[in-house]
């Protein structure tokens, strides 16, 4: 799907954002181990905490593919970077050993069930991938969540469909406020989208003093049961370079694309 964010068919300029999924059954503990050795002290009481070894795997990939794409791009060894968290919780890259950290350089990381994915660009991004199957109420989560026409739109769709539909909004509102890097302070009463074919729309309230000619949005379903969704700040094209990869292995193309 794609955004009218902006129009992208006059955008003259693209803007490049990688993006990188794990699939963490792929990952051994062996190599999971790995991982913990680029850690600070925070990050592994963190992991510590977690009580079943499913989420303490999956978190150790998740920081170990952070650690890694970051370190790659900057040229610095991945136990380098230093990460602070911001004042709604988002990480913040702090230093990067004796490389000074981009202003420019922007990411954000998602996870659920089996995979972690990362997006990384040089203007605010983020991005959210969810699990389909859960035991929830979608419609009556969204009869109570959703702005403006959002409802009335996602009950347009056939009854089958309502349930998968319901994740390619809520991935968008997701996207948006971790790109925005205020989460939930936004007020979900504050932005909606339209999820038409072809046609990504945001709509946004004065109150948080944004332009949505300023935002790019995508969607994909990397496979059944998952969704996941893009938002970038930008009003150019994106150009989404995307690859599935183990932290510290070779990267392997998707057979799917994102947008």
């Amino acid at each position: 799907m794609k955004s009218t964010g902006s129009n992208s068919a006059e955008a003259h300029v693209q803007e490049d954002v990688f993006v990188t999924l794990s699939r963490c059954a792929d990952v051994t503990a062996r190599q999971a181990s790995v991982y913990k050795s680029f850690m600070s002290e925070a990050e592994l009481a963190r992991n510590a905490r977690y009580r079943f070894e499913r989420d303490r795997h999956r978190d150790l990939v998740a920081r170990g593919l952070l650690r890694t794409e970051l370190a790659q791009k900057l040229g610095v060894g991945p136990e380098e970077l230093v990460f602070s968290q911001g004042e709604h919780g988002k990480p913040v890259l702090e230093a990067a050993g004796r490389v000074a950290v981009p202003q420019d350089l922007h990411f954000n990381l998602s996870h659920a069930e089996d995979w972690v994915v990362l997006a990384v660009a040089k203007k605010r991004v983020g991005i959210d991938i969810e699990y389909t199957p859960r035991d929830n109420d979608v419609m009556a989560i969204a009869e109570r969540y959703f702005f403006g026409a959002e409802f009335e739109e996602l009950c347009a769709f056939a009854a089958t469909e309502q349930k998968q539909r319901f994740f390619d909004y809520w991935t968008l509102k997701e996207a948006y406020m971790k790109a925005r890097g205020e989460g939930i302070s936004l007020g979900l009463d504050n932005f909606g989208f339209s999820v038409k074919p072809e046609q990504i729309s945001i709509y946004i309230a004065p109150a948080l003093e944004d332009d949505p000619q300023r935002w790019q949005f995508r969607c994909a379903t990397p496979e059944r049961d998952y969704r996941l969704a893009l938002a970038l700040n930008t009003d150019a094209s994106p150009n989404i370079i995307s690859c599935e990869r183990i932290p510290l292995q070779p990267a392997r193309s998707l057979n799917w694309t994102i947008g």
